[in-house]
């Protein structure tokens, strides 16, 4: 089977943000609002059926002609629930206005066979809805198949109207769909009449009047903020709100907003997927993306449940997985699984690594251990007891950062051993002066680039009689000599992760830990008795000289091949995920909720789709016959947004 690999997505992150402008017609083509009823009802919504459209993705729906206009079929619902089956090749739209029982933060679930998404808007302005969870089939209420069927968390207002759509898609078999939420004294149950109301021409009526409670905490607020910013206190009641956006006039007005019209409220100047009216209600700046300026932006601090006043809570961990909420963001890792951490850092610590043999020629490794500096004089003895006193070999690993700040500067480094030393720096050999010998000193002088650093390997035997090692680097500008401590460090013996500074496929960790070079090639050499290479120990999880089983922090990782070459009809595809959105702004990796794989045998009908999560870029398409299949992927951001689909991707299963 021969494939083209996916190099990174030629799509972006675009906002979508519902601003198609709908003609609404009813069965028969009447005028276009004829089948919409004048005023909004409680307790139930309309089913609008779209008959004989194949596929099973919502997009197909969205592409008929019919749709949104002309549906085959209106029906009405008392809950966000159909578990029966109705037909095949059809698709469904719901449209109506959810008013939540009290003000507090709601978490969506949606269910469906097929596809099935949820729309919701901040308001109840039909243009400002965007998806919050999608699902691909599913069993009738199953919500944990999928990631992206659990919405975010949305802080919706008692007495207060949003709109919201349900959009289906049924292709063939069973067909069902279900919306559920939990919130404020709600666990996770189907949404029913009491908190649904059906959509109309017109809007719901003007909002009821403010509890006791709700009113103090305006009040409250709104004295408060005038004093802080010494502002001219109005204390009518309502508050002065001119053009009924929610929004305090005073606030409008100190925050440059416009308190005449009502569309900025829901404005997110400072892109911290915060709404004006959000800000306002959190006490945050809505001119700064993080008002703690905590590392956070507000809206990330706000969906988990953090105060985005507090700089102190980036020190909280959220999921007990030893790494802080700031460190989860900055990782883009989910803060509350504990699963989903992120990726270890490397480790670097003051001085050299040193390893320590038996025999003149690194033969057996007895341990690797942390040196400061290399100065030691071990008389007639040996550096331990496991060691002997004559007849070992040290070699001592680390990178020397150039202290000075500008330009090049040449460096010193002189060795001073009783018996044989060679010293690396960087790949070249500069120093090389292996044989018995008494104590003799010898230098060597390099110009280096300013805080670039090069590697520095010193290897040193001893012979008989006396043992001692020892290097200087001096500053041949100012003929100092430097503190090693300082200049010189080494991958930290315990880091939880490391790279290959050979670029070979064996980590630094492993070299280090276990007696090989950085820079010199080893994976092809054989250290045992059993012809047991390098690079088989390392992928095996083996000591390179014992062939014991070893503790590898960095254990190797096998990339998978873009293809499955064999003819089992199975597809391995890997992507780049997007830096920046359509509009230029940076788009991180804990803003992407999933992506969207569609496929199918033709380019104008992929009708099959497979959703990852995101954290990976890469997935397994199994169970394809033979033929030519066309794959394209999107990108999901965590408030429902899609990018447009990647350029098809051709592959031929034998």
């Amino acid at each position: 089977m021969a494939a083209t690999k996916i190099i990174g997505l030629g799509v972006l992150i675009v906002f979508l943000g519902g601003c198609q402008s709908w003609q609404y017609r009813d069965l028969d083509k009447l005028p276009p609002t004829a089948s919409i009823p004048e005023t909004s009802e409680p307790g139930k919504v309309d089913v609008w059926y779209f008959d004989g459209i194949s596929g099973n993705n919502v997009q197909s729906l969205l592409d008929t002609a019919k749709y949104p206009d002309s549906p085959d079929e209106i029906a009405e619902l008392n809950q966000l629930r159909r578990a029966d089956s109705r037909a095949n090749n059809y698709g469904t739209l719901i449209r109506g206005y959810l008013e939540p029982p009290a003000s507090g933060e709601y978490t969506f679930y949606i269910a469906g066979d097929d596809e099935t998404q949820l729309w919701l808007s901040s308001s109840q302005a039909p243009e400002d809805i965007v998806r919050i969870a999608s699902s691909m089939a599913t069993p009738l209420d199953n919500f944990s198949r999928y990631s992206s069927q659990t919405s975010g968390i949305h802080f919706l207002e008692a007495g207060q109207k949003y709109y919201f759509e349900l959009r289906h898609k049924e292709g063939g078999w069973d067909d069902h769909f279900t919306v559920a939420w939990s919130g404020p004294g709600l666990s996770q149950q189907v949404i029913e009449g009491p908190y649904l109301h059906s959509f109309a021409r017109k809007t719901p009526g003007s909002q009821p009047e403010l509890t006791t409670v709700e009113a103090y905490e305006l009040g409250y607020r709104i004295g408060f903020f005038d004093g802080e910013k010494a502002l001219s206190y109005n204390a009518q009641y309502p508050p002065l709100d001119e053009d009924g956006d929610g929004l305090y006039d005073n606030w409008e007005t100190y925050y440059g907003l416009d308190p005449s019209d009502p569309r900025d409220a829901v404005s997110d100047s400072d892109s911290d997927l915060l709404t004006a009216l959000d800000e306002f209600w959190a006490r945050t700046d809505p001119s700064l993306a993080d008002t703690d300026g905590d590392g956070m932006p507000d809206g990330y601090e706000y969906a988990y449940g953090l105060d985005p006043t507090d700089p102190t809570d980036a020190s909280v961990d959220l999921d007990g997985d030893g790494f802080t909420v700031l460190q989860e963001y900055v990782a883009g890792t989910n803060p509350l699984d504990a699963d989903d951490f992120p990726a270890p850092e490397i480790r670097y610590e003051a001085g050299f690594v040193g390893q320590y043999f038996t025999g003149t020629e690194f033969n057996n490794l007895v341990y690797s251990q942390k040196d400061l500096q290399i100065n030691f004089d071990w008389g007639s003895g040996s550096p331990a007891a496991a060691i002997p006193r004559d007849r070992f070999s040290i070699r001592w690993q680390g990178w020397f950062t150039p202290p000075h700040s500008s330009g090049t500067r040449e460096y010193t480094f002189a060795t001073t051993t009783d018996d044989g030393v060679r010293l690396y720096l960087g790949e070249s050999l500069a120093i090389d002066q292996w044989k018995n010998q008494s104590p003799t000193t010898y230098t060597t002088s390099i110009s280096l680039p300013a805080e670039t650093p090069v590697a520095v390997t010193m290897e040193y035997f001893e012979f008989g009689w006396g043992a001692s090692a020892g290097l200087v680097i001096t500053d041949a500008t100012t003929g100092t000599a430097l503190n090693t401590n300082n200049v010189i460090q080494s991958l930290a013996l315990d880091s939880p992760a490391s790279e290959s500074s050979l670029d070979d496929g064996v980590s630094d960790l492993y070299k280090l830990n276990y007696g090989l070079p950085l820079l010199q090639p080893t994976a092809d050499r054989v250290f045992n008795n059993s012809g047991v290479t390098v690079m088989e120990a390392y992928q095996s999880g083996l000591h390179p000289y014992t062939l014991e089983t070893v503790s590898e922090p960095d254990a190797p990782v096998t990339s998978p091949p873009a293809t499955d070459t064999t003819s089992t009809g199975t597809v391995n595809l890997s992507w780049t995920p997007p830096g920046t959105r359509v509009d230029g702004s940076s788009i991180a990796l804990s803003e992407i909720d999933v992506y969207r794989i569609n496929y199918g045998q033709t380019t104008d009908n992929l009708n099959q789709a497979v959703e990852v999560p995101a954290g990976t870029t890469e997935a397994r398409v199994e169970g394809l016959s033979a033929g030519t299949w066309y794959f394209t992927i999107r990108v999901i951001d965590t408030n429902g947004l899609s990018s447009e689909p990647s350029d098809p991707a051709q592959y031929n299963v034998q």
